[in-house]
C-alpha cells in the first residue's frame, strides 16, 4: 500500500481528477448568461489595465502611450488583458474570493483608486484658488539657507575639548597664512567632508550640530579670512565661509507645478473621503458586540 501511494504516475491520476471535479462543480454551481460570457475590450478598460500594470494613475501619458501603440503591441495588450479577465472571473465564478481578505483589500484599494482616478482630471483650481493655497502653505515652500565654507579641525577626541581649542588657539598664526585649497593641510581629520559647496543648512546641522551653525551664521563671508574657532560637536573649528545663502521662498511661478501637485492631491483626498461617506451612507450597519453563544 505504501508503495502504491509513492508512485508518480497515481498522484498524476488523482489531481487530475480532482481538479476535473473541482471545475465541473463550479461550473454547475455558478451557471450565467452569454452576458456574464462576454469581454468586453474598450479604450477605457485597455488604459485602466494599463495604469494598474504600472502602478501609475495619469490617464493623459497612458493614453498617448496607447495611441502610439504599433498593431503588434496592441494586440499583446489585448490578449494580456483578456488573459487577466476571464481567468479573474473564474475565479468568482468558483467563489476563490469569499473569506480571502487579502482580495477584499485589494478591491478596496480598486475603488479607491478609481475614485481618485475620476476625481484628478476634475480638479483644475482657479488662479486665485492656486494663489490663496500657495500663500495659506508658504513656509511648505520655503528653501532652507545653504553654505559654502571649508575649515580645519582640532579634535576633542584627542584630550577634551579644552585641548582641542588650546591646539587651536596655538595653530591660530599659521591656520591664517592658508588659502581656501590648503585647508587640508594643518588640524586633524574630520570624520565627514573638507570642503562643504552649496549644502542645505540641515546637512550642516547633520554633520556639525545645531550649535555650529548658529556660530555660522553669524560670521561675514569672505574667500580669505579664518574665522574662528568654532565649536561642533566633535571639536573646534577655523572657517573661511566664501558664501552663504540666507532662506528664501521662491515665487509661485517659478513652482507652480508643484504647487498644483499639492492643491490636486489635498482636493482629491477630501473629494475621496467625502464620496466614500456617501457610498458609506448607502450601508445599514448593526453593531453586535455580544460574545457568540
Amino acid at each position: 500500500m505504501v508503495r502504491l501511494l509513492q508512485q508518480p504516475l497515481l498522484h498524476f491520476f488523482v489531481l487530475g481528477a480532482l481538479l476535473f471535479v473541482f471545475l465541473r462543480d463550479g461550473e454547475s454551481a455558478h451557471e450565467s448568461g452569454e452576458e456574464d460570457r462576454l469581454i468586453r475590450v474598450d479604450r477605457q478598460s485597455l488604459l485602466d489595465y494599463l495604469q494598474y500594470q504600472a502602478k501609475a494613475f495619469e490617464p493623459t501619458l497612458f493614453g498617448e502611450r496607447l495611441a502610439a501603440m504599433s498593431d503588434q503591441e496592441l494586440e499583446k495588450v489585448i490578449q494580456n488583458f483578456v488573459r487577466e479577465e476571464a481567468l479573474y472571473r473564474e475565479a468568482l465564478r468558483m467563489r476563490m474570493e469569499e473569506g480571502d481578505y487579502i482580495i477584499k483589500q485589494r478591491l478596496v484599494q480598486k475603488v479607491e483608486f478609481l475614485l481618485e482616478n475620476q476625481l484628478a482630471e476634475a480638479v483644475v483650481p482657479s488662479e486665485e484658488a492656486l494663489e490663496s493655497f500657495y500663500r495659506e502653505r508658504i513656509a511648505e515652500y520655503e528653501v532652507a539657507p545653504v553654505y559654502s565654507f571649508t575649515h580645519v579641525f582640532f579634535d576633542a577626541g584627542r584630550g577634551g575639548m579644552d585641548e582641542a581649542l588650546q591646539r587651536a588657539n596655538a595653530a591660530r598664526s599659521r591656520v591664517a597664512r592658508l588659502r581656501f585649497d590648503e585647508a587640508s593641510q594643518l588640524g586633524d581629520r574630520f570624520p565627514f567632508l573638507q570642503n562643504y559647496v552649496e549644502r542645505t543648512q540641515d546637512f550642516v546641522v547633520n554633520n556639525f550640530g545645531a550649535d555650529f551653525v548658529d556660530s555660522l551664521q553669524a560670521l561675514e563671508t569672505s574667500d580669505t579670512e579664518w574665522q574662528g574657532p568654532l565649536a561642533s560637536r566633535y571639536g573646534y573649528h577655523f572657517v573661511m565661509l566664501i558664501a552663504r545663502q540666507p532662506a528664501t521662498t521662491p515665487p509661485l511661478a517659478e513652482i507652480r507645478e508643484r504647487v498644483l501637485d499639492d492643491y490636486r492631491y489635498e482636493a482629491i483626498v477630501r473629494s475621496r473621503q467625502q464620496a466614500e461617506q456617501e457610498v458609506m451612507a448607502g450601508y445599514q450597519v448593526v453593531v453586535d458586540l455580544e460574545p457568540a453563544p
